[in-house]
């Protein structure tokens, strides 16, 4: 199975190669629902510590329409983002990935007013809203989560070098 993944922009490649299992296309095996109301994340990564439920988002290379738009700590950004976890969760609970295995959220953004201060934000936002704090109830007998790290494309290859990622296209300015 090929494990070379890329953004939705092709603006940035993964390779996975190296990964004890990895899925690209959740997207697809959602599409069997109606009207599309569960969200996925790009990628779910198994490594031999963690699986990893990425999401990446790119809006600062040359091309992108409206780069200054893009602004991922509103609200409605962040609250999408929450959901793309906790649906992406029904499948992995699904295909009995989830026992004893780390859990780790992965947000890979760059835009073009990002800064290290702005992921922290989204971090911290994004936290408040994943079932760190629901974990902590008695009754649940699974970890629904581990960790989030919100980084950009320079940071997931210091953290994960392991999983190299490229940069397809030139950036619009340093993040």
């Amino acid at each position: 199975m090929e494990k070379i993944f890329f953004d939705e922009n092709k603006s940035w490649r993964f390779d996975f190669s190296s990964s004890v299992w990895a899925i690209d296309k959740l997207h697809e095996t959602y599409s069997a629902v109606k009207d599309s109301v569960l969200s996925d994340v790009d990628f779910i990564v198994e490594n031999q510590h963690e699986l990893l439920l990425i999401e990446c988002k790119n809006a600062n290379f040359k091309g992108v329409n409206n780069p200054k738009d893009f602004t991922p700590i509103k609200k409605d950004s962040i609250n999408k983002l929450a959901r793309k976890y906790y649906d992406s969760l029904h499948f992995i609970n699904g295909i009995g990935k989830t026992n004893d295995i780390k859990l780790t959220y992965v947000y890979v953004v760059e835009s073009y007013t990002g800064n290290i201060t702005e992921r922290k934000g989204i971090r911290n936002r994004l936290k408040d809203r994943l079932p760190f704090k629901l974990q902590r109830d008695n009754s649940f007998k699974n970890k629904l989560i581990t960790d989030i790290k919100v980084l950009n494309l320079d940071e997931w290859n210091d953290c994960y070098p392991q999983f190299p990622a490229t940069r397809l296209q030139y950036k619009l300015r340093d993040t």
